[in-house]
């Protein structure tokens, strides 16, 4: 009778970097100078050895910041790029070889944050633009009769005409692209807006 294997869950990105990590204890402060000592062509190992032993300094950045909309995964690889740059520039005397790491690794992953903010932020102002603009044009095709064009949508919502033109082009470009988020966004927003029949 063949032996029954019980299969293990799979492990997420953030349990498999942690693994890997694990495989890296740290060095204690003799090795770590012996290492920073290091002159030649011996230099870019000694390099690597300092980077992977003092990956759980990104870990323990990465776990501190994996509630702010960024992936442990993508925290882990921007703070590694931090980690790498400072061991291949730290200088003695440059201060604390520590101190130097923790903070390369921060300002790297602190960047990426902001950045994936802004790009948050950018997105929500889009979305609402496009919503006024979708009212707008509602709003004025009842009164006119007819599409209203950049120049009256602009006097209606108080942008400069510019604005209106560069969300009409984007709007279109969305709908040749097949933008199905957004597009989907603003059919709710369109059936949102109707009416109710009175006779449903």
């Amino acid at each position: 009778m063949a032996q029954r294997v019980e299969q293990q869950p799979p492990k997420d990105e953030e349990d498999e970097i942690r693994a890997q990590v694990a495989r890296y204890p740290r060095l204690s402060n003799a090795q770590e100078q012996r290492l920073l000592a290091t002159q030649g062509v011996e230099r870019d190992e000694a390099n690597r050895t300092l980077i992977e032993h003092n990956l759980h300094l990104v870990v323990e950045a990465a776990q501190a910041r994996k509630q702010r909309g960024v992936p442990f995964g993508d925290l882990f690889q921007e703070g590694t790029v931090g980690l790498i740059s400072a061991v291949e520039h730290y200088k003695p005397g440059d201060g604390g070889f520590h101190a130097r790491l923790v903070h390369a690794i921060d300002v790297t992953m602190d960047d990426v944050l902001a950045q994936t903010q802004e790009a948050q932020r950018n997105d929500e102002a889009f979305v609402v633009a496009c919503r006024l603009l979708e009212s707008a044009q509602r709003l004025l095709s009842e009164r006119l009769g007819r599409d209203a064009t950049p120049a009256e949508l602009a006097k209606l919502l108080q942008w400069e005409e510019a604005r209106v033109n560069v969300i009409l082009e984007m709007l279109r470009g969305a709908e040749v692209v097949h933008d199905q988020e957004l597009l989907d966004y603003l059919e709710v927003l369109d059936d949102a807006n109707e009416p109710d029949d009175p006779e449903a």
